[in-house]
């Protein structure tokens, strides 16, 4: 496996304010924001963004593969998952906003990078629903006042301090994806943080829309048919973010093993932590494989879904382990190695569910000849 910090020897320096960053956001995710504010930082929060629309692009990190783009968050989470998630981005927009939207509605959603970069959000989990798509009660309607969007969105992560996100909506018989500004929204958009245990970076989010304007351009690929409109497009947008979510949990796992090999364990316990990084650089190659696929141009859904659980597995059963092969001093007294064992637990969070992969695995085909 190869160190990314050869190629990187600044994401050194980097990992030390997030580590600031994430003992504050524990209680005040405003007091953390500060110590994201480096230029290198900014770089890493904006890739994937257009090089037309990022200002924040520098040398070091622009051109950056899907491959090297994993291996950065990866490493940066053996420091603090939590922190990652703080970081500002377009995330799952962006992929969105590029497939799907016209040049103008991209210079839009992405104007909000011109003076800082600045926090999106992605809507489509809702309450009794999760994030099945198909089941969503959020609608957007037209009628003489218009179009008005109305529903309730729930574990919307980035949302409380969001510029700009994207809405999935139902709308008649199919869906759409809206775009949103909540600065100009209130009092139809109201924003409520959730209280989570564990990565309180992700700043998750309850969003209510309440006979919310929406204006036509706003509405994503309003004139192509639903195929295009509906869940294979939400779909392509969320087999490209699950590998990150996996990089962070296995950034994650190597945090804890890391400390586990730094303290004296019994030799049942130096065993099985052997057999835990066996399956950490299993699954690390797992990522890398996945991330040379998308850049040949495959789709894999059932194995990004699957690198998903194998990586939140991997995290959940090391971090079960923690409290057992420690002496009590050790466990105790450690107060960052109790918060990476609790956040270990908290990546179910971050878009479904490992019970909603696998109710899902049966798709229908996907042309590879295809594009969106």
């Amino acid at each position: 496996m190869s160190d990314i910090t050869r190629c990187y020897p600044q994401l050194h320096a980097l990992s030390e304010r997030l580590l600031a960053a994430g003992q504050l956001a524990e209680d005040d995710l405003q007091q953390a924001i500060p110590y994201l504010d480096h230029p290198e930082l900014k770089s890493i929060a904006c890739l994937g963004i257009p090089s037309r629309f990022n200002l924040w692009e520098t040398p070091a990190f622009s051109n950056v593969s899907y491959s090297r783009h994993l291996e950065i968050i990866e490493y940066l989470s053996r420091t603090d998952a939590s922190a990652m998630m703080l970081l500002p981005g377009a995330s799952l927009s962006t992929r969105a906003i590029l497939t799907l939207g016209n040049e103008q509605q991209q210079a839009r959603f992405f104007a909000c990078f011109d003076e800082r970069p600045a926090w999106t959000f992605f809507a489509v989990t809702e309450t009794d629903i999760g994030s099945d798509a198909s089941a969503i009660t959020t609608e957007l309607t037209h009628g003489e006042r218009g179009w008005r969007l109305n529903g309730t969105k729930t574990l919307i992560g980035g949302a409380m301090l969001a510029s700009a996100g994207l809405v999935f909506a139902r709308y008649k018989q199919s869906q759409r994806l809206v775009m949103v500004f909540p600065d100009a929204a209130e009092p139809t958009l109201q924003r409520e943080p959730l209280r989570t245990v564990g990565l309180a970076g992700a700043g998750l989010t309850r969003l209510t829309f309440k006979d919310h304007r929406i204006q036509e351009e706003d509405i994503l690929a309003h004139d192509r048919r639903e195929l295009l409109q509906g869940l294979n497009a939400l779909s392509l947008v969320f087999e490209r973010h699950r590998p990150m979510v996996a990089a962070m949990a296995l950034g994650t796992t190597f945090g804890l093993l890391t400390a586990l090999g730094m303290r004296p364990l019994p030799t049942a316990a130096r065993r099985g932590v052997a057999r835990l990084w066996r399956k950490y650089h299993a699954i690390y190659q797992q990522m890398l494989t996945l991330a040379e696929g998308y850049s040949n141009g495959q789709h894999q859904h059932a194995l990004t879904s699957q690198l998903k659980l194998n990586a939140t597995r991997l995290v959940e059963e090391t971090a079960c382990h923690l409290p057992h092969w420690l002496n009590r001093d050790d466990w105790l007294e450690d107060h960052m190695l109790r918060k990476r064992y609790r956040d270990s637990f908290a990546f179910e969070y971050m878009e479904g569910t490992s019970n909603i992969h696998l109710l899902n695995s049966l798709r229908p085909p996907v042309s590879q000849g295809g594009s969106l």
